[in-house]
């Protein structure tokens, strides 16, 4: 299962009602299913939270089914690989990246 960075971010405005609806996701997180989230971390003005999903369509999806608006509305999804420890995902990637850049 691939791994993804969501980033969402709110005005100070938004900044209670952001957490009247963590709050509320975190009494109805799911801990099992085709989506894992993994953690989260806070930022003024924001939040990142990590997820594992079969794939980036099986995590949007998911996301419809959390009513959180004021989270949705600059939310971005975001692919990514643990570099270290290095994982196969990783090295695959990294072999990727070296191959688009000899111009291959």
């Amino acid at each position: 299962m691939a791994m993804f960075l969501v980033t969402h971010r709110y005005s100070d405005e938004e900044s209670i009602e952001a957490t009247k609806e963590a709050a509320d996701f975190f009494k109805r997180l799911p801990l099992t299913g085709d989506v894992e989230f993994l953690a989260s971390y806070n930022f003024v003005g924001g939040s990142y939270t990590i997820w594992r999903a079969k794939d980036r369509e099986a995590l949007e999806e998911y996301m419809k089914t959390i009513d959180a608006p004021t989270f949705h509305k600059n939310m971005e999804i975001t692919e990514i690989v643990q570099s270290y420890p290095p994982t196969v995902e990783y090295t695959v990637r990294l072999w990727e990246m070296l191959y688009h850049m000899s111009g291959g």
